[in-house]
């Protein structure tokens, strides 16, 4: 049995949710952060941002304000760009410009024909402000294989959370209301969508305090933040991912060089897959060992490479297919993983997009009959 404690998610708003326990830490909600991990002060700013709370991989650049979004096939995401000023015109860009920093950091760019590679998904949410960070990773158009450059995590921000009786912020259930951001709550892989947002480069700035074990990093990723208006436009095939092996999987959870050429400006948000011999590293004591860590958590034998449960875990959901995998048989090897290369925290993972679909093996609930869309 997982649990989690209720505080911040994924990419977006700096932990801040005090942890009683230990030395005062913080935990996010779904953060896969490792033992040692430390958590550093609140306010980080992103990119051009305003000082929120920030966990994961970052939200980018935010602006002062934020405002309830639509949820159609064409959604908008009031207030991100800060003020009550109109936003700047927004300028034709592609996802290999924003990817390859032909397109600088801050610049309003519409991205147009890009395709849906996952569902939506709650990335972050901040105690301080309340705000909820929703994302969608992105492909480029046209392409039957993913490739270097092709993909980004769009971001936008939706309706605040509640506040709990314990003082967590509870963000929407999309399984029951509306997210309130840019992006519909029905977007799904195969949707082609004309996205408006800014170019963001970012990474918490306390990465480099983090302790060894955590395998941090200072390398940035590219992102699509303050989306602010989404258009559906059609379907079309969703490319497959390409396929990495040996050295390439060590690349995946590699900090980097930050003064380098940055191997995770290519792959960074890029659908990918894991093929050949992969195993985990068995969590917890000796005589209950489990594949499924904390949070979610696998961590891949030889090359330490996370994979979490990000994507598709939705605070809250009885479904199964919103857990982590069931794995009742330790001496598990994959001979495929799928997900997107993304950076949780300050720690390059790779985010499956469906729990039973991604993974081969799958779980033993999606072996004994579990159906995921």
């Amino acid at each position: 049995m997982r649990s989690r404690e209720v505080g911040l998610l994924g990419l977006g708003a700096l932990c801040a949710v005090a942890v009683s326990i230990g030395a005062g830490g913080c935990q996010p909600e779904g953060n896969t952060r490792p033992p040692g991990w430390s958590d550093g002060p609140g306010g980080t700013t992103g990119q051009g941002g305003s000082g929120a709370e920030t966990a994961s991989s970052g939200e980018g650049g935010r602006g002062s304000g934020e405002g309830d979004g639509g949820t159609a096939s064409t959604g908008s995401a009031g207030g991100d760009a800060g003020g009550t000023e109109d936003p700047p015109a927004a300028r034709a860009a592609t996802i290999e410009e924003i990817t390859t920093g032909v397109v600088g950091e801050g610049v309003d760019v519409e991205v147009k024909g890009v395709v849906a590679m996952s569902r939506k998904w709650l990335v972050s949410k901040s105690k301080s402000s309340g705000s909820c960070l929703w994302g969608v990773f992105l492909s480029a158009p046209d392409i039957s294989v993913t490739e270097a450059n092709s993909g980004i995590l769009a971001l936008s921000y939706g309706t605040r959370g509640v506040t709990d009786d314990r003082g967590n912020i509870i963000c929407p259930n999309i399984e029951q209301e509306p997210a309130g951001d840019a992006f519909p709550d029905d977007v799904k892989p195969g949707d082609v969508l004309d996205v408006t947002g800014r170019t963001s480069y970012y990474s918490p700035a306390d990465c480099d305090e983090q302790p060894p074990e955590a395998n941090p990093t200072q390398v940035k990723q590219r992102q699509l933040a303050n989306v602010r208006v989404v258009k559906r436009t059609g379907t079309a095939p969703v490319p497959e991912p390409r396929v990495f092996s040996g050295e390439e999987i060590a690349k995946l959870a590699a900090p980097g060089d930050p003064d380098g050429e940055k191997f995770h400006d290519a792959w960074g948000g890029v659908k990918v897959r894991l093929a050949g011999s992969v195993r985990p590293i068995l969590q917890g004591e000796m005589d209950s060992q489990t594949v499924v860590g904390a949070y979610g958590n696998i961590t891949l034998d030889g090359s330490g490479l996370r994979v979490g449960d990000k994507v598709y875990y939705v605070q809250g959901s009885t479904n199964a297919c919103h857990a982590a995998p069931d794995y009742d048989n330790t001496d598990i090897e994959w001979v495929r993983i799928d997900g997107f290369s993304t950076l949780d925290y300050c720690t390059w993972s790779l985010q499956p997009a469906q729990k039973c679909a991604d993974f081969e093996p799958a779980g033993t609930d999606c072996m004994n009959g579990l159906m995921c869309e």
